[in-house]
């Protein structure tokens, strides 16, 4: 059986992705579980780990290329398999592309060119930003990565021979403590202390500046064309934790016993899972003006990890009793933040679920994952006077913040939505129909 090798996303904004190295080599067998090759984004890297078994029939996307999100770049098969249609299909599609990109090419060839085998620069997205914005020439630069590619540490380690700046030891100590640039302020002659103290003096007159990189521009641009492209609507909810504070309490110890963390985030993801099924207008996609109802709940967990934020999903919660989304959930995160995760559990979400309440944050509005619908904000509990039986007590309180795409789903049907969790939260029991 043939098991096409996509370029995974592997975060919200990702649109492109940088092949670090294969290991493995064509020919190769290969093993559920085995690392199949490192991916670099603007963001961060991710080792891809195989989900599937059978010989490395074809690299598409050599280590130093890019591709974009979801390009074919690799082909597992059988043993015999034939797979000429597929490699065919990628040939025909390289055509086409250098023919659209053909006025491009010299550009492509000046950003490109460096000295390893092939006579072009091969760098990581993460190392072009970092040699950008500190106007640093790549083809200065000493690579270390797989076959001559120029890596991020590559840039950041990077000193000019053609420039020797003259500094004093003080200087330099103090350029280094206030993060200052020196090859910003050299002019030719030796930099003092007294220099350092101008330009501090300087920076904190005029204020600081600083040019948005790469990664944040893409960030920029995919979050305004979410926010532009769709209607968004924030519906808030306050709910009274007390009885699922109670719950989890109760099952703490239980699930301790059996090497399981369980979270409110848990509790609340398997409230979803319930009603997500029931509620398909927000179990949905919507793009291209076709919307899609998934026959499966694949709740997204929003996962922040270095340098980035990846979205892993756990797949068919419906189907999952609390303590099977709690040790899932807990796994997909772990391999997240170790780079070991699938990219399969970074596409295929239908519903995204995302915590702030660490940060103190009270009420957020949280911006939809497209192509789905809807996405819900979970907030700080917090002790807050209530009326209960016309006394006023204290109460763990917490607001949930709701955002849904209204050209989709009706404001009516979200507060409805929005309320029936509330409900559950507040009397967990009914968890039971």
């Amino acid at each position: 059986m043939v098991r096409e090798i996509l370029m995974p996303k592997l975060g919200l904004t990702m649109v492109e992705g940088t092949v670090i190295q294969w290991f493995a080599n064509e020919g190769d067998r290969i093993n559920v579980g085995d690392r199949l090759l490192e991916v670099e984004t603007d963001k961060l890297t991710n080792e891809i780990i195989a989900d599937s078994e059978g010989i490395l029939k074809s690299i598409l996307v050599k280590a130093g290329e890019s591709a974009e999100v979801q390009a074919l770049i690799g082909i597992i098969a059988s043993e015999g398999e034939d797979i000429s249609s597929l490699q065919e299909g990628r040939s025909k599609d390289k055509e086409a592309e250098a023919i659209t990109q053909g006025t491009n090419e010299a550009a492509v060839k000046a950003d490109a060119k460096i000295s390893n085998d092939s006579g072009y620069t091969v760098a990581t997205p993460y190392a072009k930003k970092l040699a950008a914005d500190r106007g640093i020439d790549l083809n200065s630069v000493k690579a270390t990565g797989y076959k001559g590619v120029i890596l991020a540490k590559d840039v950041e380690g990077y000193e000019s021979d053609e420039i020797k700046i003259k500094v004093t030891p003080t200087a330099r100590k103090m350029a280094e403590d206030k993060g200052i640039n020196l090859a910003d302020i050299y002019n030719g002659t030796k930099i003092r202390k007294a220099d350092i103290v101008a330009i501090e003096e300087k920076q904190s007159i005029e204020g600081e500046t600083e040019k948005a990189g790469s990664m944040r521009k893409i960030i920029a641009q995919r979050m305004k064309a979410s926010w532009a492209g769709t209607p968004m609507v924030t519906f808030n909810m306050e709910a009274d934790m007390t009885e699922l504070i109670n719950l989890r309490e109760r099952l703490k110890p239980v699930y301790g016993r059996e090497g399981l963390k369980l979270t409110y985030n848990h509790i609340i993801m398997k409230i979803l899972s319930k009603l997500l099924v029931k509620y398909r207008y927000l179990n949905a996609s919507f793009e291209d003006d076709t919307i899609i109802y998934h026959n499966h709940v694949n709740l997204g967990v929003a996962v922040d990890v270095e340098k980035g934020l990846m979205v892993p999903n756990v797949k068919s919660a419906e189907k999952m009793t609390l303590r099977e989304i709690a040790a899932e959930t807990e796994r997909i995160i772990e391999e997240a933040r170790t780079n070991r995760l699938s990219p399969d559990y970074l596409s295929g979400g239908t519903f995204t679920i995302t915590n702030l309440g660490m940060f103190g944050m009270e009420s957020f509005t949280p911006i939809i994952n497209k192509p789905e619908v809807a996405i819900l904000g979970i907030n700080k509990i917090m002790e807050k006077p209530v009326a209960v039986n016309s006394q006023v007590v204290i109460r763990p309180m917490m607001n949930l913040s709701l955002t849904t795409d209204h050209s989709l789903v009706d404001g009516a049907l979200s507060a409805k939505f929005l309320r029936e969790i509330v409900d559950i939260i507040e009397n967990p029991y009914l968890l039971l129909d």
